[in-house]
């Protein structure tokens, strides 16, 4: 977010209690699990303190999956990714990305429901987590100046959306997030499939 520098040290640690403590709670019980009283309560924030920054659940779990992401890409960007070539990086990422979040489905459904909302005020943080998770694709892609980073990532951004969604419905089996990834991180990129 563009006024994060600007806040104060107070304020950045309260946001960070209120978004893990949410995190927790939808990972624990899902999305009807959090409720903004008990995120309060649990967090150690004023009730109206959290309602000044998130109007609602699903702005407060998009803005923790955005700061997830965020953190991941600057693991990432200090060299966490296996790898010689740029699609070797990228399945490396998405294959320990897909078992991280296939390991958590109550949390994953929590935010796969709080990303369908339609309310304008989780705007910001649904573009937040766009540009996060495209620039997490692009830092695993590397600096190849030989293919498209930037288009590459906003189709394994839709990938990785449809994926998720099929897979916390039940219509798509567990291991499903990781090979959909995979399979098309390797026809964007043209890396072999492993036998």
């Amino acid at each position: 977010m563009a006024d994060e520098p600007r806040r104060t040290r107070a304020q950045q640690e309260r946001r960070i209690r209120i978004l893990e403590t949410a995190m927790r709670m939808a990972g624990e019980g899902g999305y009807e699990a959090v409720q903004m009283r008990a995120v309060a309560e649990e967090s150690g924030v004023a009730l109206g303190t959290i309602y000044r920054y998130y109007s609602g659940k699903d702005e407060m779990l998009i803005a923790g999956l955005a700061g997830w992401l965020r953190r991941t890409r600057r693991r990432v960007e200090s060299g966490a990714l296996a790898g010689d070539t740029p699609g070797d990086r990228l399945i490396f990422l998405l294959e320990r990305s897909a078992a991280l979040t296939q390991n958590r489905p109550t949390l994953m459904g929590a935010l796969i429901r709080a990303l369908g909302t339609t309310s304008p005020a989780a705007i910001e943080h649904k573009l937040e987590v766009d540009t996060q998770f495209r620039a997490l694709v692009v830092t695993a892609l590397g600096p190849d100046r030989g293919i498209d980073a930037e288009g590459i990532a906003r189709v394994i951004g839709h990938v990785w959306s449809s994926a998720l969604s099929r897979w916390v419905s039940g219509i798509a089996p567990d291991e499903s997030v990781q090979a959909e990834l995979t399979h098309a991180a390797r026809m964007l990129v043209g890396t072999p499939a492993r036998v």
